[in-house]
């Protein structure tokens, strides 16, 4: 699936949402692909974090920051295809809120005190994240979510009732309420 351009007033509503005039000064760029996203620290970005098949490395470590361990303060991976995931359903669903990152990489430690954690959870590869988008049902996210999961061949997609949980492992699908 290639990339799609940025969508019409994505800056304007960035800048909008307070986020930085210099940040948003470069006209988007064909081919781009943006993610608007907010993690439980408040800490929001919007960025085009690649262009074509190459992946803007200071664009990539911002996010790495922001899909941190929050328990712990502790960056960890993250492979491209997540935030690539984690655009579609953005695109999807519209670009006129930031999706909410719930949950992103997860130290052994941070996961072993959550309850509903797997023992082998994606979280500790940085290769999942748990996401809600204000304002819509969580419903509509998962089912979303598994739409572009029967449509790529990949992809878990876990719905937990007040967030939707999506993984860049073989495809899978699981329901469990908290």
């Amino acid at each position: 699936m290639s990339p799609g351009p940025v969508p019409d007033g994505l800056p304007r509503r960035a800048m909008l949402a307070g986020l930085s005039l210099a940040a948003m000064a470069q006209a988007p760029q064909p081919g781009e692909r943006w993610l608007w996203i907010r993690n439980e620290k408040g800490e929001e970005l919007a960025l085009p974090y690649r262009r074509g098949h190459a992946y803007d490395p200071a664009a990539m470590a911002r996010l790495r920051h922001l899909f941190r361990d929050l328990r712990a303060d502790t960056e960890g991976p993250l492979p491209g295809v997540l935030p690539d995931l984690l655009s579609l359903i953005q695109e999807r669903l519209g670009f006129d809120r930031p999706l909410r990152l719930i949950s992103g990489y997860r130290t052994p430690e941070t996961n072993a005190t959550l309850r509903y954690a797997a023992p082998n959870s994606l979280h500790m590869q940085g290769m999942a994240a748990d996401i809600v988008v204000r304002g819509r049902p969580q419903d509509d996210v998962c089912a979303c979510a598994q739409d572009l999961s029967q449509r790529l061949g990949f992809m878990g997609v876990g719905w937990y009732g007040s967030f939707t949980h999506v993984d860049v492992g073989p495809r899978a699908r699981w329901t469990r309420l908290l």
